[in-house]
């Protein structure tokens, strides 16, 4: 035991180096591919759409207030010294069945507005202004509920003359007009609010009531109003078209009344059409834009050069259908009357270019240059409403010569629509061994018909490969056939008997060579594409013009050889056609030249429109049609870098008009009307499933070299820059590219860089929102591409 506890010596000296060791495994280095997680935003988010949904639930349900007059001595009416009246009216208000006991001016409420106005039996019209009967004035009666109002100084007593009074009340703001992203959709300074509970209410007297001998009989429809802005329409979100007691559209002259004139100064809604530099630069007008804001005047001008009505105004029918013979007479061939869709000069700011002539009438100058004519300028400076001089009662070309009342793009001039005269079918699909054969018909032997031909991934709504892509080769999966002036394509091959009207066509799968993905026959084989989307998209042209003809298209089990009928489409459809054309009346006839794209379903616009492409015209948004629908019904506007650029000449018509573009609003009043385009069913409008979706690609930013706003006061204001900087191209999940594309837009709109930047962030916590290598055209490939499709795989593979 002693001799364990003695000294051991001082340290040898260290030895030589000893043989370098063979070299170790690579670092477990963390790539950017590795950062593709899968989306959580359904674990907190799963209910959101519902949530959107239930705003405009609460707008369009039965109302829980209610206004009602007496059936008698509703109003009283004393006449004064001066000849004017003091004029009583009595009402009661309930809510959810009880009465709604208030103060005097009602503070309880958000809306209470209450007029009398006369009607004219003779003209049939409301020739003069309502007298506002002030809810200042309002006290509580003598039973719970109950209230009077007195104005003083009517020019007419109601109860005894053809008048009718009309009063709305509303209640419980869910959408406004509120600066910045705090829930508003509207900008400041608008007149659009949505309430939860609304009630407008009128008693009529003489023939101004409904239904009564000479009574208003409005040439416009209620339903036609109904088609884009909901049911019921409620002008500015609570004032009621529809009102019990009165002729439709009655209610609504209480404040444009026939002959309400309006002046029209630097920046008025003509002038901006008309002379697009001196609105944009507030000079002097070059003519006097003064108007008359009757309902006629300020619809046809508000959808015609203002907002971006989504079919052309030429369209008559749209909003006048069984009436187009009182609207298209020859009386109503005035120069007033054409003023309200036809600019007179409408020079743009680029000079001689006609303003955005694929939406709005061309002007009443190029009319005229075309014809021949343009003696007519003259005329219609010294006499505006002299059209009848030469095109009144008798006359060869009277005003339906030239409008029919029907979109010549969708209808006959008899007003039956291209689409249902003239169609396409497919009607079999083949396959043996790689050749996938589609034989189709039509029974318009002119029509000329494009095959498009998509490979779904992974049982999922989106496509591994778009008809879109091109392969190797520069080839894509989309053919017209050559016995209908189609060019060779050397995917396909035309049957020898196929001819204009029945076409056989073969696609050889295997000779497609991919790009980014094995070859389909591989991944047919490898269960990573079961199921091809093929689509016939068909043109046909009138004389000049390219109308609007159904696509048809039809789902294919690869692996099974047979047809599949609901794959995202009939009792599985998550967004309905039907619904696009309420507004558009035939989807695609302002884009894409009426080429066909419509009325075959979304799965036709997703062989263009899909999660491996960014937005091309769309900062921030992906070129998938839901990303792209979205942020355009949000408004937000195309290419402001072509604008705003650092290289660009600045024009301040554009930067005016791109102000103006968005602020403007979905029409049902709120873009949270989810079932405006989906199919009322919650699962198609929450959170997507990833197991059914795509990743996908988002553009970056704009380059944009300075700012252009306007002040408080409306003057044109240069910036530095606006606040939201370079952003690049990212691949996100399908909740970021879908539902994100609605607030992406409302942050880019209201450049709200923080808040934009937060929500990016939120993805990349909660998701993937991952920086694809840079596009490098030195490379055979496309790095920025190859990397989508690697995380769509890597996605897929641990979701399989």
């Amino acid at each position: 035991m002693g001799g364990c506890s003695g000294d051991d010596g001082a340290q040898g000296p260290q030895g030589d180096p000893g043989p370098a060791g063979d070299p170790g495994p690579p670092g477990a280095g963390i790539t950017a591919l590795d950062k593709v997680n899968l989306e959580s935003c359904a674990t907190c988010h799963d209910q959101a759409g519902e949530v959107h949904q239930a705003v405009y639930a609460k707008y369009i349900d039965p109302s829980k207030l209610a206004l009602t007059f007496p059936a008698v001595g509703a109003v009283t009416s004393a006449l004064q010294a001066n000849g004017t009246y003091n004029v009583t009216l009595a009402f009661s208000i309930t809510f959810n069945g009880a009465p709604y006991v208030d103060a005097a001016r009602l503070p309880g409420l958000d809306q209470k507005r209450f007029y009398a106005i006369e009607y004219d039996a003779a003209t049939s019209g409301y020739p003069r202004a309502a007298c506002r009967l002030n809810e200042a004035n309002v006290v509580p009666g003598a039973t719970a509920g109950s209230y009077t109002l007195t104005q003083t100084g009517c020019a007419f007593a109601p109860e005894t003359t053809d008048a009718h009074v009309y009063g709305y009340l509303a209640k419980g703001v869910l959408v406004t007009a509120v600066a910045g992203s705090a829930g508003g959709e509207f900008p400041p300074g608008g007149h659009v609010t949505l309430y939860e509970d609304v009630s407008n209410a009128a008693i009529a007297f003489g023939a101004a009531a409904a239904g009564a001998a000479g009574a208003y009989d409005s040439p416009a429809n209620v339903a036609g109003c109904e088609k884009c802005h909901g049911a019921p329409y409620q002008k500015h979100g609570y004032r009621a078209a529809q009102v019990a007691g009165l002729p439709d559209f009655a209610a609504c002259k209480s404040c444009h009344y026939d002959n309400f004139a309006r002046t029209s100064s630097a920046g008025g809604i003509f002038q901006r059409v008309d002379d697009p530099v001196g609105w944009a630069n507030e000079t002097a007008p070059i003519r006097d834009y003064s108007y008359t804001a009757n309902i006629a005047t300020v619809t046809h001008a508000y959808h015609a050069m203002e907002f971006p009505y989504p079919t052309t105004m030429a369209n008559c029918n749209t909003c006048h259908e069984g009436k187009l013979n009182r609207v298209l007479a020859n009386t109503n061939f005035t120069g007033t009357l054409c003023k309200g869709c036809h600019a007179v000069e409408g020079i743009d700011s680029q000079a001689g270019e006609k303003y955005n002539e694929n939406l709005r009438a061309p002007s009443l100058y190029y009319l005229w240059e075309q014809a021949g004519v343009e003696f007519h300028k003259t005329a219609i400076v010294n006499d505006p409403d002299g059209c009848q001089t030469c095109h009144g009662a008798g006359i060869a070309q009277p005003f339906n010569a030239y409008h029919t009342g029907y979109n010549e793009k969708i209808y006959t001039a008899a007003g039956e629509r291209y689409s249902t005269l003239y169609a396409v079918s497919i009607d079999s699909i083949s396959l043996d061994g790689n050749e996938l054969t589609v034989e189709f018909s039509s029974n318009n032997t002119s029509i000329v018909p494009e095959i498009l031909v998509s490979m779904y991934g992974w049982d999922t709504k989106h496509f591994l490969i778009p008809s879109h892509d091109r392969d190797a080769n520069s080839l894509r999966m989309e053919y017209v056939p050559e016995s209908s002036g189609g060019s060779a394509n050397a995917l396909f091959t035309e049957a020898a008997g196929s001819a204009p009207g029945a076409w056989t066509v073969t696609l050889d799968l295997g000779a497609y060579a991919p790009v980014y993905t094995d070859s389909i026959p591989d991944l047919i084989a490898a269960g990573k594409v079961k199921k091809a989307e093929i689509s016939i998209t068909p043109e046909l042209a009138v004389g000049d013009v390219d109308v609007a003809i159904n696509a048809t298209s039809k789902t294919f089990d690869l692996v099974a050889g047979a047809v599949v009928d609901d794959y995202f489409k009939g009792a599985n459809e998550v967004v309905l056609n039907a619904s696009c054309d309420v507004c558009h009346d035939s989807l695609a006839t302002t884009f894409h030249d009426g080429s066909g794209r419509g009325g075959g379903g979304v799965q036709v616009c997703k062989h263009c429109h899909n999660p491996t492409y960014a937005g091309s015209h769309l900062e921030m948004q992906s070129r998938s049609i839901e990303s792209y629908v979205h942020a355009i019904h949000s408004f937000q506007d195309f290419d402001p870098g072509d604008i705003f650029g650092p290289t660009k000449t600045f024009d301040a018509v554009l930067a005016k008009r791109y102000d103006e573009h968005i602020k403007h609003v979905f029409p049902n009043f709120t873009i949270r009307n989810c079932e405006a385009c989906h199919k009322p069913d919650t699962v198609t409008y929450n959170v997507p499933d990833q197991y059914e979706s795509l990743y996908g690609l988002l553009s970056g930013s704009d380059s944009i070299g300075f700012w252009y706003g306007f002040d408080a006061d409306g003057v044109p204001v240069e910036t530095a820059g606006r606040k939201v900087g370079t952003v690049p191209r990212y691949v996100t999940g399908p909740a970021a590219r879908t539902c994100g594309s609605c607030h992406r837009a409302r942050f880019i709109n209201q450049d709200e860089a923080g808040e934009l930047a937060s929500f990016y962030e939120h993805h990349r916590v909660n998701g993937t929102v991952v920086e694809p290598p840079a596009n490098d055209a030195a490379t055979p490939e496309n790095e920025e591409t190859q990397f989508v499709y690697d995380a769509i795989t890597k996605i897929q593979e641990s979701l399989q």
